[in-house]
């Protein structure tokens, strides 16, 4: 009898198919580490933008110098109640006593104006709530808004 050396068909083919399974598997498993880091960064900057606005509140605070807390291009209200419907979030009712209950447009320059570096985004925040909305991305990659307030304004 002959000797057989080498790979049969069928050995070839079970394993092809391995290999591809695990390759499918890989890259399914890559893509949702990519979205849920970038899911991540993105409610991280939330929060870092919301700390910098409630910093300036703070300031604001202090001193009573009305320039900490109008950083940034004022945007009307019912642009923003717009935004915030199509988003489906609800806005802080903010109390007739406030004085200043503006929303503001923050870009890239009036970002760095309050100390945050490094990002793409446009967001829209109110001072005195503390409200955050990402108003670039809006949602994260399962559909939840990009948007924050401030627990602690509730509690006045």
């Amino acid at each position: 009898m002959k000797s057989n050396k080498g790979i049969t068909l069928i050995t070839l083919v079970i394993t092809i198919i391995i290999l591809l399974i695990v390759g499918g598997i890989s890259l399914t498993v890559g893509n949702n580490m990519i979205e849920e880091a970038q899911d991540k960064k993105l409610v991280s900057e939330l929060n870092m933008v919301q700390h910098a606005i409630l910093e300036q509140y703070a300031k604001y605070q202090t001193t009573k110098d009305t320039s900490y807390i109008k950083v940034g291009d004022k945007i009307e209200l019912i642009d923003v109640r717009n935004i915030a419907n199509n988003m489906g979030i609800g806005l802080v009712n903010i109390p007739d006593s406030y004085s200043n209950k503006d929303y503001y447009k923050l870009d890239k320059l009036s970002l760095l104006r309050i100390g945050i570096e490094n990002t793409e985004d446009e967001y829209i925040v109110n001072y005195i709530t503390g409200e955050v909305i990402n108003n670039t991305k809006k949602y994260t990659s399962d559909n939840k808004a990009l948007y924050v307030r401030a627990d602690s304004f509730y509690n006045k």
